[in-house]
């Protein structure tokens, strides 16, 4: 048996194990309206209900699992709490953005959980980067520059349109001019 299946007496043993040992304690244990025997119900019950707590609060450390933590998730990976989305939706959301890195997974991901269908995803610019130091080995420029990219979805309703957009451009990089084209399935 685990301790996380232990009953509420079996804690209450625990705790009165932690006493010392003697007549003293044997008496205060025997009466149980005693200060010691009240002490020790009451630290019994305060760690039952907690470590029964751990099961729940691991769920809530999970995006996978949350609820009662989920806006609190929204709030510090997306910036907003999105109440107008159902709860596998606002899950949908919170995994692509806790991907960590920017890809074509995580766009087609995100477009899903709106409802739109990325088609394709371009990028049609590569910054080219040229000349060397005069000993040849670094570049000169840095390869920190502006790439467009190009997400052609499906057609979708304005406001869907505007949450998905606010939240594709809340995830990628800053040097990423986005272009959103919207057509047919």
């Amino acid at each position: 048996m685990g301790i996380a299946s232990a009953s509420l007496e079996q804690y209450e043993t625990a705790v009165k194990k932690l006493f010392p040992q003697g007549q003293y304690w044997d008496r205060q244990f025997a009466d149980p309206q005693s200060d010691v025997s009240l002490f020790a119900k009451a630290k019994a019950a305060e760690i039952f209900r907690f470590r029964h707590r751990m099961g729940e609060l691991h769920d809530e450390s999970r995006i996978e699992t949350s609820a009662e933590l989920l806006g609190d998730w929204e709030r510090v990976l997306l910036g907003a709490i999105h109440h107008g989305l159902d709860t596998e939706q606002r899950r949908g959301l919170l995994l692509a953005a806790s991907v960590g890195n920017f890809n074509v997974d995580a766009i087609k991901k995100t477009g899903r959980v709106f409802g739109i269908t990325v088609t394709d995803v371009r990028f049609p610019y590569r910054p080219a980067f040229f000349g060397h130091s005069r000993f040849g080995i670094d570049p000169i420029a840095s390869p920190a520059a502006f790439s467009v990219l190009f997400v052609c979805a499906s057609q979708a309703q304005e406001s869907v349109r505007h949450e998905f957009e606010k939240q594709l451009l809340s995830t990628i990089l800053s040097s990423y001019i986005v272009h959103f084209i919207y057509g047919g399935d």
